[in-house]
């Protein structure tokens, strides 16, 4: 069950202090609204910011520590989301932008990074580190500019991942990035001299004027205690400044480093004197890919990391000296993830040292284990024990994100969608959008046959001071379909409650994957979910493909060289794991092309995935024709190098007309 909907109550309910309750990976999900295209600003800033485009400020200055104003979420606003395309692959001189990153300046002013790449490539491609910038919340945004700028001339020199760490104290914003000559991440030779281009660098922008103007310098010596350690490179998105205990107002940005050894460690590189200086502390793990810190509610740092070793989950570990050293590393199966760079920050960064709102920490990520999709927000209440409350930003495909605590009380959203593949695009919402309620709902998905009686077992976990009473359940079923609704009659402070939901899925359902929309309403608040259920075929089909033609237009409107999109839903109904290959004329869709995510190898049994990368280029002939009529093939075998043959199936596309 994937978690959707909080509705907020007209008292929001407070935080409470730790309560360990079992894990429970939840998936929320929400259809965001329709996109807005960005307006660009003139230049010149103005003086003031119109109110009618704030919303009501949530800056809270009170109890803000040694390390400076921060600025809180608010609780009560209204719930919304709205996002926007930042950056569009093809647009603006580009072909293609990836990394984000983002941040708010002390004055408020909402600064999103990216990479701007000639090509595809990663490092040592000759990228740029782009910027744009909002001075009313993210409404409206600036004209792309410039911080580093790559050559694409001999000598080749390019800059990747940024990720942004502002200095509360003195104002000062930092952009660390990767510097590459002829060498990327995996190639680096050992050494540090700044002047060799068989070496990855480690590069930091800095800049004492909100981030108009910068000034840069390579730090690869300073960050390379040991000499063992052949490559670096900063994790994308955003440092922390600490605010509690001895450590308070350290800079912390995070560093995935290659030793000797070859293996991925996270390292906190952290400046005590306000980024004049810069060192590493000591590596952790093994596997620890692009990572991230969040301070907890008691001084503790804690690592959050992307696992390289593919558990399908995030890795964990403890710093209990301001982030130079951590303990030991394990896997948080609360938090499904792909092998993808995800985000963690505090909600409340200027609560006081041990409150309860310190204790409440917001995370983003793609929330699936095995492909780059499901885009989802998760909240949690204690420190990161649990996470309760989730909701899905992105349904389909989606990659890097990144989190910020905006100036006007909202929550700011900088993610990749369509699986890294469609920009960079920004997504603005409420504590409310997300749930203010420390509760939420879990459960396995449902397998069922056409014409059959089922039933839904659903966990509802509730970390609020009271309990939730009068609760009702409800399933948006499906036309058709019958029954979806349970009484909850109270779910007690602290504690869980089960519920079973009965429905009957009607003859001649559709087999495979059906999202199903579950509400909990109480008499305290309320919350949606989403419910996948399975439909298995009444045949002994092992294989269901569903296809869609994303945004198509109206015909008479295409010309040759438009690009069409098609999004795949694939459901296997074997008792094992299989691998799944398709095949046909689509781009980015033949894993024998190096298409993205349209091959699964190793799919449970039972299981799902979207495939919404495959795309066609229309040529001449297709107009001429009136009609673009094509077909699939998809490919079943028994998981494994020699796996056996289950089924092969052919898919035709939705016809397109082309012209009237």
């Amino acid at each position: 069950m994937r978690h959707r909907r909080h509705r907020q109550r007209s008292t929001p309910p407070g935080w409470k202090a730790a309560i360990a309750l079992p894990a429970a990976a939840l998936m929320i999900a929400t259809a965001p609204g329709a996109l807005a295209q960005p307006e660009a600003q003139p230049d010149a800033q103005p003086d003031t910011q119109p109110e009618e485009t704030l919303r009501a400020s949530a800056v809270s200055t009170a109890e803000a520590g040694a390390a400076g104003t921060d600025f809180d979420v608010e609780r009560g606003l209204e719930p919304f989301f709205e996002e926007q395309q930042l950056a569009s692959n093809g647009e603006d001189g580009w072909p293609n932008y990836r990394i984000p990153a983002l941040m708010v300046t002390n004055d408020g002013d909402l600064l999103a990074s990216y990479d701007g790449r000639p090509t595809a490539a990663d490092s040592p491609a000759p990228n740029s580190i782009l910027q744009r910038r909002s001075t009313d919340g993210g409404q409206t945004w600036q004209e792309q500019t410039i911080i580093n700028e790559g050559s694409t001339e001999e000598p080749i020199e390019g800059y990747s991942d940024p990720s942004y760490l502002v200095d509360r104290q003195t104002g000062s914003i930092f952009t660390f990035h990767v510097k590459s000559y002829d060498a990327g991440f995996w190639d680096s030779a050992t050494g540090t001299d700044p002047d060799r281009r068989d070496i990855i660098h480690a590069q930091v922008a800095r800049s004492d004027d909100g981030g108009h103007t910068w000034t840069d310098e390579t730090i690869t010596e300073d960050i390379t205690p040991d000499e063992g350690w052949t490559s670096r490179f900063a994790a994308a998105g955003q440092g922390i400044q600490l605010k509690y205990g001895p450590h308070a107002g350290r800079l912390i940005q995070q560093y995935t480093i290659m030793d000797s050894d070859g293996a991925f460690r996270a390292v906190s590189v952290y400046s005590d004197d306000h980024g004049e200086t810069w060192q590493a502390g000591e590596p952790v793990g093994v596997g620890m890919d692009e990572n991230k810190t969040v301070e907890l509610s008691d001084g503790r740092v804690m690592l959050n990391s992307r696992d390289s070793e593919r558990s399908g989950y995030r890795k964990v570990a403890i710093s209990e000296d301001g982030g130079h050293s951590y303990g030991e590393v394990y896997i948080d199966e609360q938090l499904p993830d792909p092998a993808n760079n995800g985000s963690i920050i505090r909600a409340f960064p200027n609560a006081p040292e041990g409150s309860d709102e310190a204790q409440v920490l917001l995370f983003s990520n793609a929330g699936s284990s095995t492909e780059r999709s499901n885009g989802v927000v998760r909240m949690s209440c204690d420190d990161g024990e649990t996470w309760p409350a989730s909701r899905v930003f992105a349904r389909g495909g989606m990659a890097y994100s990144t989190l910020v605590t905006q100036a006007d009380g909202s929550i700011g959203l900088l993610y990749e969608p369509e699986g890294g593949n469609g920009g960079i695009r920004y997504a603005n919402f409420s504590l409310a959008w997300l749930g203010e309620l420390c509760a939420g709902m879990s459960a396995e998905d449902v397998r069922a046959s056409a014409g059959s009686e089922a039933e839904a077992a659903v966990q509802l976990s509730n970390q609020e001071a009271e309990a939730l009473t009068g609760g009702q359940l409800e399933m948006e079923l499906p036309d058709g379909w019958g029954g979806g609704s349970a009484e909850v009659a109270e779910v007690p402070a602290g504690s869980e409650a089960e519920a079973a939901v009965a429905f009957t899925v009607p003859e001649g359902a559709a087999p495979g994957s059906h999202d199903v929309p579950v509400t909990f309403t109480s008499e305290q608040g309320s919350f949606e979910a989403y419910l996948s259920v399975v439909v298995t075929p009444a045949d002994e089909a092992s294989l269901a493909v569903d296809v869609e033609h994303v945004d198509p237009g109206e015909p008479g409107s295409y010309t040759a060289g438009d690009r069409l999109r098609f999004d795949f839903s694939v459901t296997s109904f074997a008792d094992e794991a299989v691998d799944v290959v398709p095949s046909g004329p689509l781009d980015d869709f033949d894993p024998r092309d190096g298409a993205p995510n349209c091959r699964y190898l190793a799919l449970d049994a039972g299981g799902s995935y979207d495939c919404d990368t495959a795309s066609y280029e229309l040529t001449q002939e297709d107009i001429d024709a009136g009609v673009l009529e094509l077909e699939t093939a998809w490919s079943s075998t028994s998981a494994g190098e020699d796996g056996d043959p289950l089924q092969e199936i052919s898919v035709a596309l939705p016809p397109v007309p082309l012209t009237d």
